[in-house]
C-alpha cells in the first residue's frame, strides 16, 4: 500500500510541474500554426523555404535560433519584411531571376531559383553568373499573404514550440504590429 501511495504522489508531482508523459504532445495552437507553415491556402508555405521542427526545405534561413529569440511582434515584424539581403537578382547567361546562393565550391556555384516554386536548386559556372545584386523586386510571401492576428498567432505558436519547447498560448494581441 505504501508504494502505491508513494506512486501516486510522484505521479501528482509529475503532472503538477508539467512532466506528465503527454507534455510531449504538440499543442493545439502549434499544430494549426505547423499546418501553416507546410500548407497555406493564402500564399506560399513558409516550409517551402526555411525549416523548423525537422519539416520544411532549407533554402532560405533555419528558423530555430530567430524562433528561439525573438518575441510575437518581432517574428511577425520579420515574416512581414518585403526585402531581404539573402535574396539576390542573380543574372545568368540567358536569364535573370531572384535567387539565394547555397554554395561556391571552385568554379561551381549553387543558386537557389526562387523564380519557381517550389524552388530548385541550380548549378552554374562561374563565368556563366554575370551579376548578383539586392533584389528590391522580390516580396517575402508572407508579407503579402494577409494572414489574420490568429493565423499569426497560431504560426508564432508552432515556430516557437518547434524552437524551444514553449508551450505557452500566444494571443492575437500579442502579434499585432503597427502599420
Amino acid at each position: 500500500m505504501t508504494r502505491f501511495l508513494n506512486l501516486l504522489i510522484c505521479i501528482s508531482l509529475l503532472a503538477a510541474l508539467g512532466l506528465a508523459a503527454d507534455d510531449n504532445s504538440i499543442p493545439a495552437q502549434a499544430e494549426r500554426g505547423k499546418q501553416l507553415f507546410m500548407k497555406s491556402a493564402k500564399g506560399v508555405p513558409c516550409g517551402t523555404c526555411h525549416t523548423l521542427g525537422g519539416i520544411g526545405t532549407a533554402v532560405g534561413p533555419d528558423l530555430k535560433k530567430l524562433a528561439s529569440l525573438a518575441m510575437p511582434r518581432g517574428l511577425v515584424m520579420a515574416m512581414q519584411l518585403t526585402v531581404t539581403e539573402y535574396v539576390q537578382e542573380v543574372k545568368v547567361t540567358g536569364a535573370t531571376f531572384s535567387g539565394i546562393q547555397q554554395q561556391k565550391t571552385g568554379d561551381q556555384i549553387e543558386i537557389w531559383d526562387l523564380s519557381q516554386l517550389p524552388p530548385v536548386l541550380k548549378k552554374f559556372s562561374s563565368k556563366d553568373v554575370l551579376s548578383m545584386a539586392r533584389n528590391d523586386k522580390w516580396k517575402h510571401p508572407p508579407a503579402s499573404a494577409g494572414y489574420t492576428s490568429k493565423e499569426l498567432a497560431d504560426l508564432i505558436g508552432w515556430l516557437k514550440w518547434a524552437s524551444m519547447g514553449s508551450r505557452k498560448e500566444i494571443k492575437p494581441s500579442e502579434v499585432e504590429v503597427s502599420q
